[in-house]
């Protein structure tokens, strides 16, 4: 190697140093001392860095360069996708991500980011499928395992937006993320006396102003400190709320930015006896760390609603109706069963007053739905244009991230269209950090199938907007109905489109119905088990003795 070559080297090692530690000062110089000598380069590594650091100014004025450099290149088309997905753009980017996928001879260094950012496209949009197989391509072209492992967890998050193959086909796509980890070495357990209390562990990036705290936030203030102590390991940057959750706890890390290998010895080094992951496959998760089994015992669910496939983990949290003997066939991990729900709602707080129906004033009825567009299948749609039809003048509420930007509204208002429903029934609102208060503007919720709505179906609960919902044999799609169950709605749960229909359009037709239900839902949530903080705690910490002592008496 010469001087030179060696001189190359020293500065790229300088400026990927510099970015995984996202100085990005620092990059820039850097960058900036290789421009004269590899420009193409260069210019890529700039938008690069205006894409990492938020300025798309910046990663505009780079690509624009670069195309003039290398104009054919491929990671300068894929670049130049990118800038526009960053402004807010998904139409054009699926369009040309999708044609640069099917070109031949693409550098693999590539093909995993284009196929990547053509799966997060494709999920914008509601194309579940091109998604689902974007994300497993990119799984299969990552370069190194970790980044193949992530590609997967998206893969097998996103396929729960198609139809359910079989639990079998389900257990054995899970299993495929496991086999990520097989060369891992575990931490050894040997099993010790039972001190006075049981040391629980709960690890999450969720820590913090998100809907899944909702859910899981009695684990850390709710707990029976005479029995336990928590320690909660948070796997992103803290909040507010995540500072007043750290007072509540006997011990707090924050293990972000740490290899899996270091954030499992530190939970290992704090004597876990039971680890619970609260976000499975989803955004941020920690599944990698759990795999090395730092903890005796380590139990999943709440953030996620399927098997995480790692031997490691060794139980799935569910509830009686969400979970059956045959569901059992459809995970690695055994099912723990909670005689009631597998969760603990708890509002944000200072939540506005419920409203009556607005049909009262309106003088028609409302329905709508503040999902997540991806989970709104053509199959929705036709329900929802079903509805529609036989409900005269009512009217299509839907707010969604989807109605932000205009090439994503436009294309999904012609998706719309095409079921058959006209604009002038629609009002669409793009989402908003405060969103509640919209819900005094729906009579009834209609919820998506076959992935139906979690928080937003409790925020339409406890606002006291009646919800619809179709589920089927698999727990991904019943996590409504357990939840109208656990209420006392279970009639507005149903299994067939037809019925769908029906129940929506009678709800519709009931005007005195509606409004007691307006009235009382929120009552209702408040007394059932959805919210019982005590119940719940009492259940759950039975159920965690219950697996430590068969621990136990396997070490013996």
């Amino acid at each position: 190697m010469n001087g030179r070559s060696e001189g190359l080297a020293s500065l790229r090692n300088t400026i990927y140093a510099a970015l995984d530690r996202r100085d990005f000062p620092a990059a820039r110089q850097a960058i900036t001392r290789l421009l004269p000598q590899r420009e193409a380069e260069a210019l890529g590594l700039l938008a690069s860095v205006g894409i990492e650091s938020g300025d798309a100014a910046e990663a505009e004025e780079a690509v624009k360069k670069l195309r003039r450099v290398a104009p054919g290149d491929a990671y300068t088309r894929f670049l130049a996708a990118r800038v526009k997905f960053m402004r807010g753009e998904t139409v054009a980017p699926a369009r040309e991500l999708a044609a640069l996928a099917r070109e031949k001879n693409i550098p693999r260094a590539y093909q995993e980011k284009i196929y990547n950012l053509l799966g997060q496209c494709c999920r914008f949009l509601g194309r579940s499928e091109e998604s689902v197989a974007a994300y497993l391509a990119a799984s299969r072209a990552a370069a190194e395992p970790r980044l193949a492992a992530l590609e997967y967890s998206d893969y097998l998050f996103n396929a729960h937006y198609l139809p359910p193959p079989s639990p079998a086909e389900r257990r054995r796509r899970a299993a495929g993320y496991g086999a990520f980890f097989k060369d891992v070495t575990p931490f050894l357990h040997r099993w010790r006396e039972p001190e006075k209390k049981l040391r629980i562990g709960y690890i999450s990036p969720d820590f913090r102003d998100h809907v899944v705290l909702r859910f899981c936030a009695a684990l850390l203030t709710s707990y029976d400190r005479a029995r336990f102590e928590v320690y909660a390991y948070m796997n992103a940057p803290e909040d507010e709320k995540s500072r007043a959750l750290a007072r509540e706890v006997d011990g707090w890390r924050n293990i972000f930015g740490a290899s899996p290998a270091a954030a499992a010895r530190q939970i290992y080094e704090d004597g876990v006896d039971i680890l619970v992951d609260l976000a499975g496959h989803t955004r941020g998760g920690a599944l990698p760390v759990l795999a090395y089994k730092p903890a005796p015992v380590q139990v999943s669910g709440i953030g996620y609603f399927a098997s995480t496939g790692l031997p490691a983990v060794d139980y799935f949290l569910g509830d009686v109706y969400l979970d059956d003997a045959a569901e059992q066939d459809a995970f690695t991990e055994k099912l723990m069963v909670l005689p009631h729900s597998h969760f603990c709602y708890a509002p944000r707080g200072q939540e506005p007053a419920v409203a009556s129906p607005p049909c009262e004033k309106n003088g028609y009825v409302t329905f709508g739905s503040f999902n997540n567009f991806t989970k709104v299948t053509d199959e929705v749609l036709a329900a929802w244009a079903e509805i529609l039809r036989q409900v005269p003048d009512s009217r299509l509420l839907l707010k969604a991230d989807v109605f932000g930007a205009a090439d994503s509204r436009a294309y999904a208002m012609e998706r719309i269209a095409r079921a058959g429903i006209v604009p002038e029934r629609l009002i669409l609102r793009p989402l908003s950090q405060e969103y509640l208060g919209e819900y005094a503007d729906m009579d009834i919720a209609l919820d998506p199938f076959p992935y139906p709505g979690g928080g937003t179906t409790c925020d339409a609960l406890y606002m006291g907007v009646p919800v619809v919902t179709m589920y089927a044999a698999r727990r991904s799609t019943r996590f409504s109905y357990a939840l109208l169950t656990h209420v006392g709605l279970d009639e507005c749960a149903v299994q067939t489109p037809e019925d769908y229909a029906v129940c929506a359009v009678a709800l519709a037709h009931d005007t005195d119905r509606l409004d007691q239900l307006h009235k009382r839902l929120r009552g209702k949530m408040e007394k059932s088990s959805v919210m019982d903080q005590t119940g719940y705690m009492r259940a759950l910490e039975r159920a965690y003795e219950d697996v430590l002592h068969l621990d136990a008496e396997e070490r013996r």
